[in-house]
């Protein structure tokens, strides 16, 4: 219930908030604080309440496909985190927005809503065409609120952000369609059978597809055309939003429907990650070249998540507790440098940084929250920043001291712009008079406790890693159990009256000399590396590859017997 919750109820609410008055802010911003409340504590008892899963209901049939399309949910620990950085940014950018677009709240709270369900789906989906029903349904609220409440040139942001992510999600559809007219189902083991048994050229190409959409949504160079215009000329509120969650739906595409689904090689993987570096690099040096704010934390978001997909693609044993961690740390910390610097704009006019200066002479309290919440974002050490950056290195050493030292230029590169972020706003020379409303003592204690959360996470990260399992046995189990192949099979033992056991040993018998293919040792390692990226223990690797070595000995034995028999 509380996964359809999530999902389905922020759509109510946006649906409820057109009943509220247009012409009246405050009984709108109230009705809307309620419900973010409301989602906010529902993604943490998400949290808390471990791996949980829906029923899955056949939803669909998708012409061509073999099998049907279920609405199916299941909440395994990152999603359920990137749950609860979007309802609570959700939150906190409904707060920060009643003093920026009071000027028709009622319409931007309804978009809000909209983009926190949408955001909600894909992170919770388990079913792939839900998932990219989702994935894509994200781009039509935020589009829509970057074109109705961005800056001058928000119908350009608006158009640009739309053509990129859509377009960049078309061959994925395309590519999906195709798989799913050769698996059972669009559930993932379905997927991931059916893609095993394809040509690897077919498979290469269903990967690029894929990962293109995950570029672009994440952005991942040089697929980021489309960031800095969109981030700068969006409402800061927003902008808070799709840099610390819609962001995260890519990094998320990689780690939920990228690693457990493809047989990666090493090329492929040494490339995403080279990738995810020079984003990294790219993001920071853009961003210390930057004279407008918002596109510096544009650049320094880009840079950060380029880091973090550098991580995924290390495919380290501790690469997911990090990767999710610094996932974490960024969304709370860019997303409170995203509102902050919005109230900047709000009370000088500007946001250009040569114009900026001193405003912790006049303003003390912003100008404290705003150093405070710049340190976080520098990975210091007791931050949770600092956790995820730092294990993230770790991981990638494992791939060689090249890219280690490489994404440790990033984050020398990253304490180089942000302390020149710092010094251009709060420091310095005052250049421009505080008119605009300043900041509210709501909007400090919000923003205040994402940053003291930055703190608790990295005083005690296990609060994050604690809740990492991706697929449990009964989520697999029911996967399998809406297996077309299996249903089938049980349906002809029925109806032809044959035992079960019997039937199974007869195909056995006569099938089992052309189908065998022992895994060589190459498979083994891929499949290590596969469950290690999976968060599967050490323990749990070496009992499961034995078993599969042993299933190997029996299946070789029984091929060669099978052979024997058919020669006498």
């Amino acid at each position: 219930m509380l996964l359809h919750l999530l999902v389905l109820a922020p759509f109510v609410a946006a649906i409820l908030m057109v009943a509220t008055s247009k012409e009246d802010p405050k009984s709108s911003s109230r009705l809307a604080f309620l419900f973010g409340l409301a989602f906010v504590g529902m993604s943490v008892a998400l949290i808390a309440g471990g791996n949980q899963a829906t029923e899955a209901v056949e939803w669909f049939r998708i012409p061509g496909a073999k099998g049907p399309v279920y609405y199916y949910l299941y909440s395994h620990g990152l999603g359920a985190w990137m749950t609860l950085l979007s309802s609570g940014l959700s939150l906190v950018a409904l707060i920060t927005a009643r003093n920026t677009t009071c000027k028709n709240y009622r319409n931007f709270a309804i978009g809000i809503f909209a983009l926190m369900g949408a955001m909600n789906g894909t992170f919770l989906a388990a079913d792939a065409v839900l998932f990219f029903f989702f994935f894509e349904a994200m781009v039509i609220p935020a589009a829509i609120l970057i074109a109705g409440f961005g800056g001058k040139d928000r119908v350009k942001a608006a158009m640009t952000f739309a053509i990129y992510t859509l377009v960049g999600s078309a061959p994925m559809m395309v590519a999906l369609w195709y798989v799913l007219t050769k698996a059972d189902n669009s559930l993932l083991l379905s997927l991931a059978l059916a893609i095993q048994n394809m040509d690897p050229a077919v498979q290469t190409s269903i990967l690029v597809c894929f990962l293109l959409a995950f570029m672009v949504k994440t952005p991942i160079f040089p697929f980021h055309g489309w960031q800095a215009i969109s981030y700068s000329e969006a409402p800061a509120p927003l902008s808070a939003i799709l840099t610390g969650a819609m962001s995260k739906a890519g990094v998320f595409g990689f780690i939920a429907w990228i690693l457990p689904i493809f047989p990666l090689s090493m090329t492929a993987v040494s490339t995403m990650m080279w990738l995810g570096l020079v984003t990294a690099v790219y993001g920071a040096l853009m961003a210390l070249r930057a004279k407008d704010a918002k596109k510096l934390l544009a650049f320094s978001s880009m840079g950060h998540l380029g880091l973090a997909v550098a991580g995924v693609f290390s495919l380290s044993e501790a690469m997911l507790p990090a990767v999710l961690v610094l996932l974490v740390a960024h969304g709370l910390s860019a997303g409170a440098q995203f509102l902050l610097m919005g109230i900047g704009e709000r009370m000088t006019g500007t946001r250009e940084l040569d114009k900026l200066g001193g405003l912790a002479r006049k303003t003390p309290v912003f100008g404290t929250l705003f150093g405070f919440v710049a340190v976080m974002a520098l990975a210091v050490p007791g931050t949770a920043g600092f956790v995820g950056e730092f294990t993230v290195l770790l991981s990638l050493w494992d791939m060689g001291p090249l890219p280690a030292l490489v994404a440790g230029l990033t984050i020398i590169l990253s304490a180089a712009y942000m302390l020149r972020f710092v010094q251009k706003v709060i420091f310095g020379e005052q250049k421009c008079e505080v008119t605009g409303t300043q900041m509210t003592a709501l909007e400090g204690s919000s923003i205040g406790i994402m940053a003291a959360l930055l703190l608790v996470f990295g005083m005690h990260p296990a609060f994050i890693t604690n809740a990492l399992h991706l697929f449990d046995e009964q989520a697999v189990e029911q996967m399998a159990k809406l297996s077309g192949n299996a249903q089938q099979i049980e349906e002809t033992a029925e109806n032809e009256a044959v035992p079960a056991a019997e039937a199974a040993a007869s195909a056995e018998d006569e099938n089992i000399a052309s189908v065998a293919q022992p895994m060589t040792e190459e498979d083994f390692r891929q499949l290590d590396s596969n469950l290690a990226a999976n968060g599967f223990s050490e323990e749990e690797r070496a009992s499961l590859i034995k078993q599969l070595r042993e299933m190997d000995v029996d299946t070789a034995a029984a091929s060669e017997a099978a052979v024997e028999g058919g020669n006498n």
